[in-house]
């Protein structure tokens, strides 16, 4: 039995004795089982948490709000790390955060250019928020805007890019990132494609920027530093996470 101690008899050379540990010792040297209610009430706690998570990155998708998004995404990684020390069993802390960059990103890009494909850009702060846009980065978006008749932006290479990430690329984007951060392995597997369709996006958008330079980079007050910045960076995001994504087995994902 794994709880006799075999030792020599104390004054009888050669001869052992069996020994049996008091059951009060056992009881105090064995690992307290965590309640089954206090388990539960970390997964609730847990679940809560996600949910305030992706409500986080939505709203720092719309750019306006996006401080007050950063803070609920803080608190909800709080809640998660409280959580997961009440003994939940949550998903791995990688899957957390680079899933939320990426729910982040995905949903700044639907929402701005969204904001300029749609009719939104006939309102006041629409017309402010894309002409002061281009004066600052992109001149594009400064001649000649909502003359088309398609409105806002006029550069027909821009305005494809935007009705090929509203409507296609960033929606996918933005459903598999929900079944990414929930373990799924349809949300892997789609999260691979989408990431390699933003990523051929980007190479077509870049050489239609290039070519167009002298309206609008040449004529922005940043120029090529406010392009970098503000527009060319997180299109590297699949430079760097692209290569993570291909080292997740999807047999390890749930159905």
């Amino acid at each position: 039995m794994s709880w006799l101690k075999w030792r020599p008899a104390t004054g009888a050379v050669g001869v052992t004795a069996a020994t049996v540990t008091p059951a009060a010792e056992r009881r105090a040297s064995a690992p307290a089982p965590e309640p089954s209610g206090a388990i539960e009430a970390a997964e609730r706690l847990f679940a809560r948490a996600d949910k305030l998570y992706i409500v986080g990155c939505l709203i720092c998708g719309t750019w306006v709000l996006g401080p007050i998004g950063a803070a609920v995404i803080i608190y909800a990684l709080i809640l998660m790390r409280r959580a997961q020390q009440a003994g939940a069993d949550i998903r791995p802390w990688a899957i957390t955060l680079v899933g939320g960059f990426i729910m982040v990103d995905t949903s700044v890009n639907m929402v701005a250019w969204g904001f300029d494909l749609f009719p939104a850009h006939d309102t006041v702060v629409g017309r402010s928020l894309w002409v002061d846009y281009g004066r600052m980065v992109d001149g594009a978006y400064m001649f000649f805007h909502n003359s088309g008749s398609f409105g806002g932006v006029l550069d027909p290479g821009e305005k494809s890019v935007q009705i090929a990430m509203v409507a296609m690329s960033m929606p996918i984007k933005l459903a598999a990132c929900f079944g990414f951060l929930k373990m799924k392995r349809w949300g892997l597997q789609w999260m691979i494609i989408s990431y390699w369709m933003y990523f051929l996006i980007w190479m077509i958008y870049l050489p239609n920027m290039m070519f167009d330079f002298p309206l609008r980079y040449g004529a922005s007050s940043t120029g090529v530093i406010g392009f970098w910045l503000l527009v060319n960076v997180p299109f590297l995001g699949p430079l760097v996470l692209l290569p993570y994504l291909h080292t997740l087995r999807a047999e390890d994902w749930e159905e």
